[in-house]
């Protein structure tokens, strides 16, 4: 799964390079490859329904439209904090109605015998909340990018790191947390 998850935020690290540093053609065919990528490597999350990926692919067709046609400079300037924002708003409410983002992903892992369990639907709300926190993190840092360029890059990336082996770590934690939980009420 850790692999997994590396290789989905992987591309993030190159285009935030991009973003940071490519001239605005180079960012134009960073938003058409992204896009590429996130359709492509993520087709399975977007037919099931993502909220998370469908917003991925949303936001990176309007960024580049914008960079495109230069529509809106704060578009382009503030597309890494827009991004983060967004993508922190969607976990966020998946959340509130009470269908987590993760919920994709953890299902296509689990038996589903266990997708309605209480621990597998706590466990999915925590790290869709981990994943919040930490877009909503990396849209604030994202902010002082400019005046900041290497510690705003050196935050999200550690930013990123931790949500990614929180998400890992997190399940197995929890569940044997509430495996000895119910041991000690049965004794």
């Amino acid at each position: 799964m850790l692999r997994k998850l590396l290789l989905g935020i992987g591309p993030w690290f190159v285009f935030s390079m991009v973003l940071r540093f490519g001239s605005l053609e180079l960012i134009n065919l960073a938003w058409i490859s992204f896009f590429l990528l996130q359709t492509w490597f993520g087709w399975t999350y977007l037919k099931a329904g993502n909220p998370l990926s469908w917003m991925s692919t949303i936001v990176f067709s309007a960024l580049f439209l914008n960079s495109y046609f230069q529509y809106s400079y704060y578009g382009i300037v503030y597309a890494a904090p827009i991004c983060y924002g967004l993508f922190a708003i969607t976990a966020l409410l998946t959340v509130l109605v009470g269908k987590p983002f993760t919920l994709t992903h953890a299902r296509l892992h689990t038996p589903s015998e266990y997708w309605e369990h209480p621990i597998f639907m706590t466990i999915n709300r925590h790290i869709a909340l981990f994943w919040c926190a930490g877009f909503a993190f990396n849209g604030l840092v994202m902010l002082a990018e400019h005046q900041f360029p290497w510690l705003s890059l050196a935050c999200t990336y550690c930013s990123l790191a931790c949500v990614i082996v929180l998400s890992d770590k997190y399940p197995n934690y929890y569940r044997s947390q509430a495996m000895a939980k119910m041991a000690t009420a049965q004794s």
